[in-house]
């Protein structure tokens, strides 16, 4: 078999490999060495390395994606102009990721065809597979269709909540919905523990017992030799990232209260502090949990390199993995190879790996007192216990990490894969909200509507864009599909050159409509009718601006994924800002419960018409900019699936809707009052997380606004020292009230919701 893994963390990194390095690194030379043809996709950190390096002989192939010289990874991609710009504008995104997840699609595409791949494996963290199964599920990728394997080994949303992260964090937000699509989208799962296998089928609805399961292989993790002073005095060791969700505080706070009772006893901490605040550095939030006649035996090492960890590993008597989430830890893996008995949670595959009282000793309790009760026990084991609970450790990991038998079951899963095809993938999963639906729930085919036409009519409304509308009118015009039909609606326009524009699209076939009811959304129903009224029957409509310039090729695009997927009602796009400076608009594919916080849906996206009708059209009343939410929401509450087209579709050349950020009025206030009251059953269903997400947005609002004061303050070059530093407090202090803020108003709010039930 042809094997493709793509992976954001293969070293060599500028980070010590996590246990997803880890694994592919171990994966892929097993593979490699055992006959299999293996392509790794992965970043290119070190810009000494090859793009492209050949192992094993050649059985192991990587590629090594630039983040930031995109035309020499893509420039066998076609449209490579539009690709590369797609690029850097997310390399500039809110989550960069994004980046590699973009190119290594492309990449990973053209790989399928030339290499002829029959397999393709990739992490869920991350995302990086997004990409490529969207515009599978799209219509875009090759003919060539390989199932796509999920690995499962930590979403980002899990790593958030046990990190104490605010959980509306845009960061975590995105994070958490392109790895939904990546894991509903999955042909197949694969997990390295029961525990985590279990819980990902429960909370994404998946069918129980559908993902494989089947251990990390070991690798080349070696047995160290330690000496008897080793196994009575030697430190017990946690080896990681000093963060919450690995369950340092407890642990610490676990080693204080024993510590007392053993004073010979002390602990090493080899890991990054990724512990700080806004409010306290990382390591100060250590030292003041620690009393200061105990500082001396804790220990910490901070970041240290791979090939460094074995000399403490040497020197410890115990590794301890106190985790308040975990999957399969590979630190377990090496620490208990090594000839180390662990003490650990069982909040993760642990408990897969420990035998309590064995090679081990597991918690009975959560936090740190069930951390306490285990080290106790530890400290009570006689050292040559410890040393033959190590001995123990050492032979079962072992046996269930074999590398040989690994392989062979990895081997095994690929095949079965191989010979099932591809199933999920080559659809969208279905668009509905997070609390209440199954992700592996899959929508019914629809079948187009009779009497369309395979035609786009687009409608453009106008008011005074006599500057820009010249260049929208062209666009359209210039389209590569042409549209079935085109109507212009003036919204009372009163300047010249606007007026003589429109008296000259009228002569080149324009059906131009003077628009006698006011309102936004009076003009867009005013064009459907036109539309309808002159004979035509088209799949879709576009709706744009004066503003708004198309990319030639847009109305092809949103066609051709209509034509493909019966059940998308609305194909949206990525989208150019005004100004060569402007970030492009990038969303996920629109969804609740977020799209009832803001609207996802970009400027003049396509909309079956089927869907048009069955929402009712434009709602009267509804102020620019809110006609459109109200719109994709009632399409979406339908039960039509919104999707964001991965490519840029266009240009919006002035803040008219859509894209605009709209300010917090009395107006705003009334038009969100009415998307909400529309639907209040859904509403009600959603309630808890729109309000989380709705308190979250507003605090990063508020967060990137005394960024940009902090900013704009650094840069005066008169302010003086002392006034400067007055500014910059004042700036901490609000700051700090924000993020201590309470919002008594959710509370209560959430209160009521738990009250009934919802």
């Amino acid at each position: 078999m042809k094997h493709l893994i793509i992976c954001t963390e293969y070293p060599p990194t500028p980070f010590p490999a996590g246990g997803i390095g880890t694994y592919v690194s171990h994966i892929a030379r097993l593979l490699a060495e055992s006959g299999e043809t293996v392509h790794v996709i992965t970043p290119l950190w070190d810009h000494h390395s090859d793009e492209i390096e050949k192992k094993h002989s050649e059985n192991l192939i990587i590629h090594r994606v630039p983040r930031t010289d995109c035309p020499s990874i893509m420039r066998w991609q076609p449209g490579m102009l539009r690709n590369i710009e797609a690029a850097k504008r997310l390399l500039e995104s809110d989550w960069p990721s994004q980046n590699f997840s973009w190119q290594a699609g492309l990449l990973a595409e053209y790989l399928v065809e030339q290499e002829d791949i029959d397999i393709i494996e990739c992490q869920e963290y991350d995302a990086p597979l997004y990409y490529f199964q969207l515009r599978r599920a799209l219509g875009f990728g090759p003919s060539r269709q390989p199932p796509c394997l999920v690995h499962l080994h930590s979403p980002t949303e899990f790593i958030a909540l046990h990190n104490d992260r605010d959980m509306g964090h845009s960061s975590v937000t995105s994070a958490k919905r392109l790895e939904d699509y990546s894991i509903a989208a999955a042909d197949a799962l694969m997990c390295p523990s029961r525990f985590v296998a279990l819980q990902a089928e429960r909370h994404y609805g998946l069918a129980e017992r559908t993902t494989e399961v089947i251990p990390l292989p070991i690798g080349d993790t070696q047995w160290l030799d330690r000496d008897q002073d080793t196994w009575k005095n030697g430190s017990i060791c946690y080896i990681g990232r000093l963060e919450r969700r690995k369950g340092v505080i407890e642990w610490i706070d676990a080693a204080v209260a024993v510590t007392r009772d053993y004073p010979t006893v002390h602990f090493e901490f080899i890991g990054a502090n990724v512990l700080g605040t806004d409010l306290v550095r990382g390591d100060e939030f250590v030292q003041r949990r620690i009393p200061p006649h105990l500082k001396s035996r804790f220990h910490f090492r901070g970041e240290q390199k791979r090939a460094s960890l074995s000399q403490f590993l040497t020197r410890a008597r115990m590794a301890v993995v106190p985790s308040r989430w975990e999957n399969f830890p590979n630190i377990c893996v090496e620490a208990m190879c090594s000839g180390l008995p662990v003490i650990a949670s069982r909040e993760g595959g642990m408990a897969e790996m420990i035998e309590d009282g064995r090679t081990g000793w597991l918690a009975d309790k959560e936090g740190a007192e069930g951390l306490a009760q285990a080290l106790r026990r530890a400290l009570a084991t006689p050292p040559a216990t410890v040393a033959e609970m190590g001995r123990r450790a050492s032979t079962d990991i072992h046996r269930i990490c074999d590398n040989k038998t690994i392989l062979e079951r990895q081997l095994a899963f690929r095949r079965h894969v191989v010979h099932q095809g591809p199933t999920r993938s080559l659809r969208i999963p279905m668009n509905l909200p997070w609390a209440t639906q199954a992700l592996s729930g899959q929508v019914l085919r629809r079948t187009p509507g009779p009497g369309s036409t395979d035609g786009v009519a687009v409608v453009v409304t106008c008011f005074n864009d006599g500057h820009l509308l010249n260049e929208c009118l062209r666009s359209v015009e210039q389209q590569t599909e042409k549209p079935a039909a085109a109507c212009l609606v003036d919204l009372g326009s009163t300047d010249e050159k606007t007026l003589r524009i429109i008296a000259r699209a009228a002569d080149r076939g324009w059906r131009v409509v003077q628009n006698r009811h006011p309102g936004i959304a009076a003009s867009k129903n005013a064009g459907i009718e036109a539309v309808l009224d002159s004979g035509s029957r088209p799949v879709a409509f576009g709706f744009l601006t004066g503003s708004d310039w198309l990319e030639p090729d847009c109305l092809a695009t949103c066609r051709s994924v209509l034509r493909r997927c019966p059940e998308v009602g609305l194909a949206s796009g990525w989208v150019r800002g005004p100004g060569s400076g402007s970030p492009l608009w990038i969303q996920p594919c629109p969804a609740f419960p977020y799209q009832w916080v803001s609207n996802d849906v970009a400027p003049f996206s396509l909309v079956r018409t089927e869907a048009l009708h069955e929402a009712g059209r434009f709602r009267p009343g509804m102020e620019e900019g809110f006609e459109d939410w109200d719109l994709m929401n009632a399409l979406m509450t339908a039960g039509w699936v919104a999707v964001t087209i991965p490519y840029i579709l266009g240009t919006r050349c002035s803040q008219h809707g859509g894209v605009l950020r709209v300010a917090v009025t009395q107006s705003h206030r009334k038009m969100r009052r009415k998307l909400l009251e529309r639907f209040e059953d859904v509403i009600a269903r959603d309630a808890k997380e729109i309000i989380l997400l709705g308190e979250s947005s507003k605090e990063e609002a508020m967060r990137k606004e005394l960024h940009l004061l902090q900013e704009h303050f650094a840069r005066l070059p008169a302010m003086n020292a002392p006034f400067k530093a007055l500014v910059f407090a004042m700036l901490r202090k609000v700051k700090r009230r924000i993020l201590h803020q309470a919002h008594p108003g959710v509370a209560s709010l959430l209160t009521r919701i738990r009250r009934r039930g919802v």
